[in-house]
This record gives C-alpha cells, structure tokens and sequence, in this order.
C-alpha cells in the first residue's frame, strides 16, 4: 500500500477528513461533522495495531442544532470504510478536546457546574478520571510530556496559578511535584536531553494568591520531578573574582520561555550529554541584564562562561560551541566559538556587513560542523541574509581512544553515582582536547543497575511531603480521601501503601525498595483505631511517621 495522506477541509463549518492511499491522485470523504477544537490526530507509532488509525471528534449536527452539543471521539482505520470507524470508548461522552501522546490518550470534559475533569485512557483502554491531590478547582490541563513511563501535567487551578502533577504508569492517579510554575503565553518548563529525568523550571515565590508580580526563582529536577533544588552558582564569574552567592538565601536563576531575555532559552541536545546552555542571574529570585552561563554535568554544577546576551548551538557532537552577541538586539559580525565546552572562547569575523541575527541553527543537525546564521542586514536594505560558516579547518586531526573519557552523571544529594536507579556511563571527548569527533561518531554508553535506596521513590498518591518546598517524609495528604478497602463486604487482606511509589523509569533492585513497596495488610481494626506496635510491620518501625491508610 502507498503512503496515506491525510488532507482536512475547514474552509467552512462543518469539518471534513479526505483520505489518499495513491499519493494524492483521489481523495475519499471519511469523516464529516469532525469538531474544530481538536479536528484530528493520527495515531501514535507504536501503540496503534496498524499505523493507520485516525482518532477525531465528531458531533451530532441535530445535537448541535438543539444547543445540546455533545462530542465523541471516534477512529478510523484502514482501509478507511463505514465498517472500520467506531466509537472509541461510547461512556467517554461530552467532553471538549483529546490529545494523544505515547499510550496516553487525555480528554478534558466541563460539566454543566463549570467543575472541569481530566480523563485517561492507557493503552488504549477506556478512559478513567484521573486523581489529582488538589483542594483546588481546575480550570485547565496542559499535558507537558511523558518521560519513562509517566506523564506529566500542568493544572490550571482557580486564582490562575498552575501546578506540575506526576503521575504513575497507568497516567491515573497522580502526585503533586511543583507549585506555582511560570506559565504564561509559554512554559517555563524545560527537559534536559541527554540525561535522562533532568528536567529546569521556573517558580513563582508569592505569600498571596496573585502571582501576577511575583518574584521568580529556577529550580532542577535530576529524578523526573520528584524532587526540586535549587541551582547552585559558580564559585567564579566570567572574570575570576569571587562569587558571594550562597544557597538557599542566593542561588542561579534562568530566563527561560516567558521571558524577555527568552530568545535561547535552556539549550541542550541529545548530541551533546551533559552540556546546558542558558542565559541567567544570581540572586534569591530571577532579575533583569542576564549572562550566559553553561554547565557540563547534566546541571548540578555551572559557570559563567560570557558576558551579556547570546545565541548559541553545539557543533560536531558538543565538540565546538558557537556563540553571537546582542542577539535580536543590535548588530554584530564576530562569532564566537570554544572548542573546550565554554571554558575560553575565540572570536571569528563572519560578514563585513553588520546583521542583526535572529537564528544559529545547525544543519543537518549537530553532528556536523557547519552553523548558519540567519538575520536581517543593518544596512538601509534591511534584506534577510543566511550567512553558513564550516569550522572543520579549526580540527587539526581526527579524535583517536586516547581522547575520550568515561562521564558518569551525578546527584549531588546522593552518595552514590545512581540516578533512576541506574549508574550510567557516558564516553565524552576529553576537555582540553580539540580534535574532531566526527558526523558518524556513536557515543559508548554503559549502563548497570544500582540498588535502591530513598532517592529512587516519590509520594504515591494520597501523600505528600508537607513541607513548602516539598521536603521531608512523605505524609497522608489531608485534602485526599482514599478509599478505606476494609469497607468492601469479604475483604480480610489488602494491598496496603507505605506512602511511596517507585518513580516511573528507575529501574533500581534490591537495597532499601522493601522500606518502600506496597505490603499485605489485614482489615483487623477500624480506620479510627491507632495502630499497634505489633502491627506496624518491621521495615518501618525506624521511621518517625507511619503512613498507614
């Protein structure tokens, strides 16, 4: 069969889906009454049987012609006929959008009250409420990503603030990760790639419900969001004088996607692990006239690497780093490159014509050594101009075994060198070494299983740490009311909690996951009565908090 093409037609109301199996040459009506709000998703590769799924949502015209607009999702596959479109789950019912990501299918319904619910369907399956741990009303969802094999989402509550929720495996029941994130016409929540569950995000600081002025402050994740630091700044700035800046009362904070200093935002790449580039200022809360700051280690340690404002992209695997000033502000002719991951920096003069640049792209990607820069000439033309320079020549020879070293990426909080359960080992190219990786380099990684320990779990759901900042045991979280399973007629045993859950993705065995994992408790007592000495079982009776429901 030739490649399906997909073409929708919405000049006017109502929508329709065409579909092609001839590259084009005739076109089939296979769906009409298709709503606007999210008009149509192709299934998503790996998850669907065959590929060639269509999930859209469909409306009653009658319906709609009445006011009572009802809307429901439906698929299509090949080879596209009546008899191969169904009603994907018929007690999804009235609900206003989908969206498909992974095994995940997230549909957002308002009831006639307003009260706003998130629904999910995994693998497939028929969609369920999902828990979230909130006292709040919701008014909005943004499905941010999934990482491993957990999603994450961003609740708009009531009052306009958004909060960061994690879920487990199934995208159901879900644990509160961060308060109060920077969203505004963008996210300020950015994943790092090339080190797995490293994620950077921006915080509102407020002591009121308004955040419209409130400070901000950045924060890092190094296990998928189950738990957030500050970030710690150098000890050094551009210039090598002392930094006076120590956490928690002064730490490095981000310009991220909501800002005006945005035009970077926190760069990495899958080609480049370790490697961190962002624009930032040191302080207790973010603040105005930032520099450019990189990291090496998948961001637990930084520095400052350039004075004012950059674009920047990675070149030859982060074998060269290329940097222009005054980026979208003034003009510029000099490009700066490093060929030592921003430990000192060379200047190359790249038009004599001034241009005020508005892009440092690598193509094809950053395997290769070529950056073009695309802007707009300073002169009275005003043309835009793409200006593509090759820094191969700066490499006097190809890299050889001798010039690569063994990285291992690391939590400062831990005293192993485990992160998700997992002790990984990265070949880098050695630091003072300008040689040339080359487009076809692959990167050796290792990877062998660590042994479980606090780290490697997060608060399941109906817990919480207390703390402001999240910190602490996890506790029974008093705005969740969880099922008592005694309650059910019969039931004499139960899968019991102790509070924790593995986060999604550690793989970790052994150790300390026994103080952590679920256990077989007995329906001996009331949910009122205490429990006894006697019936809280051994591996926690060293804790100073039970947390038994």
């Amino acid at each position: 069969m030739s490649i399906t093409l997909l073409w929708v037609y919405n000049f006017c109301i109502p929508i329709k889906i065409y579909v092609s199996t001839n590259l084009g040459q005739s076109w089939k009506m296979i769906a009409e009454n298709v709503d606007q709000s999210s008009d149509y998703q192709w299934d998503e590769p790996g998850w669907d049987s065959d590929g060639s799924v269509i999930y859209f949502n469909q409306f009653d015209p009658e319906d709609r012609d009445r006011g009572n607009y009802t809307v429901s999702l439906f698929t299509q596959r090949y080879p596209f006929g009546a008899e191969t479109q169904q009603e994907f789950d018929p007690n999804l019912g009235r609900h206003e959008d989908f969206f498909l990501l992974g095994p995940y299918i997230f549909a957002q319904k308002t009831e006639d009250n307003d009260d706003t619910h998130l629904l999910v369907s995994y693998n497939r399956q028929p969609f369920q409420a999902a828990q979230i741990p909130t006292p709040y009303d919701h008014r909005s969802y943004i499905v941010s990503h999934i990482e491993e094999r957990q999603a994450l989402v961003i609740v708009q509550h009531e009052g306009g603030f958004y909060n960061l929720y994690l879920s487990e495996e199934t995208g159901v029941y879900f644990s509160l990760s961060l308060r109060d994130l920077v969203v505004d016409y963008a996210i300020d929540l950015e994943r790092i790639d090339g080190v797995n569950g490293t994620m950077i995000a921006n915080q509102y600081v407020r002591d009121t419900p308004d955040v419209t002025d409130a400070p901000i402050r950045t924060l890092l994740t190094l296990d998928n969001g189950g738990n957030w630091e500050l970030i710690h700044p150098p000890d050094l700035d551009v210039y090598g004088n002392p930094v006076n800046c120590e956490p928690p009362l002064c730490s490095l904070h981000f310009d991220m996607d909501t800002s005006a200093y945005a035009r970077l935002g926190v760069f990495s790449t899958e080609s480049a692990p370790g490697i961190i580039i962002a624009h930032g200022t040191l302080g207790d809360t973010l603040s105005s006239n930032p520099d450019l700051y990189i990291s090496r280690d998948g961001g637990v340690t930084w520095h400052e690497t350039l004075s004012g404002s950059y674009g920047a992209n990675v070149l030859d695997h982060g074998g060269i780093i290329v940097a222009v000033n005054d980026y979208h502000q003034v003009s510029s002719t000099v490009l700066k490159y490093s060929c030592n991951e921003g430990l000192s920096w060379n200047s190359f003069t790249f038009t004599d014509s001034a241009m005020v640049i508005y892009g440092v792209i690598t193509e094809p990607g950053e395997h290769t050594t070529n950056v073009s820069l695309y802007g707009i000439e300073s002169s009275g033309s005003r043309n835009w101009v793409v200006v593509t320079v090759d820094f191969d020549p700066i490499f006097s020879r190809d890299c050889g075994d001798d010039d690569y070293y063994d990285w291992l990426p690391w939590d400062d909080r831990s005293d192993t060198d485990c992160i998700l359960g997992s002790s990984i080992v990265i070949e880098r190219r050695n630091i003072t070494t300008c040689c040339r990786n080359g487009r076809d380099y692959v990167r050796e990684t290792q990877y062998s299983i660590c042994e479980c320990n606090e780290e490697d779990f997060e608060c399941d759901y109906g817990y919480a740490k207390p703390g402001e900042d999240l910190s602490g045991l996890c506790v029974k979280d008093p705005d969740v009311e969880l099922e008592d399973p005694c309650d059910n007629e019969g039931t004499t045993t139960y899968i019991a909690s102790t509070g924790y859950r593995k986060i999604a993705g550690d793989v970790c065995q052994g150790g300390d996951e026994r103080l952590y994992a679920p256990y077989e408790a007995e329906c001996c007592r009331t949910p009122t009565e205490p429990p006894t000495t006697a019936s809280i079982p051994d591996q926690w009776s060293n804790l100073t908090a039970y947390p038994y429901h």
